[in-house]
């Protein structure tokens, strides 16, 4: 049985993806996730990354994981986990 922290963190996720959620593809699934539009920053080059948290316990991320998002088609090239779910770079 969950205790009560965990059932208030799975309440928070439930609305944070209500409030802010989209959806993806990701290889061939749908996920829940949220954009998170980050000022990347590589020496002299800077721009926007494409961010997306994704809101499922099932998915593990890995390099070149194919996402379909936003009317584009995308690859994982970066991941890492952000509050226990995985946040993953698209390029």
């Amino acid at each position: 049985m969950p205790n009560p922290f965990d059932k208030m963190a799975a309440r928070m996720d439930a609305a944070t993806v209500r409030k802010m959620g989209r959806q993806a593809v990701i290889n061939g699934t749908m996920y829940d996730v949220v954009p998170a539009e980050l000022l990347e920053e590589m020496g002299p080059v800077s721009g926007n990354a494409t961010v997306l948290v994704v809101f499922a316990d099932g998915y593990r991320p890995a390099r070149n994981d194919a996402v379909e998002y936003d009317n584009s088609e995308w690859q994982v090239t970066r991941h890492q986990t952000f509050n226990g779910k995985p946040k993953i770079w698209l390029e």
